[in-house]
């Protein structure tokens, strides 16, 4: 058994999954606002950010870090320091 156990051909679905994700979303995003498609994408790039520390770092403690300073990323967003 692999890393993912009996779950193996996970990363396999959820790429052909992403990838049609992806096309859909690009499809929708030319029907968007010019200021909306900028936030839907720049909310899209952090949401594949964290996904990729949670799927990718395999030290739990740098994992541990990168989320911590996104968490506080978001906190300083959401008091209005970007």
């Amino acid at each position: 058994m692999g890393q993912y156990g009996p779950y193996d051909h996970a990363p396999a679905v959820r790429s052909r999954q992403g990838r049609r994700f992806r096309q859909q979303l690009l499809l929708r995003f030319i029907f968007l606002p010019k200021d909306r498609r900028a936030a839907i994408t720049a909310f899209y790039a952090f949401c594949r950010e964290v996904d990729d520390v949670v799927d990718e770092v395999t030290d739990p403690g740098v994992a541990a870090t990168k989320l911590a300073w996104w968490q506080s990323e978001v906190k300083k967003s959401f008091e209005g320091h970007p």
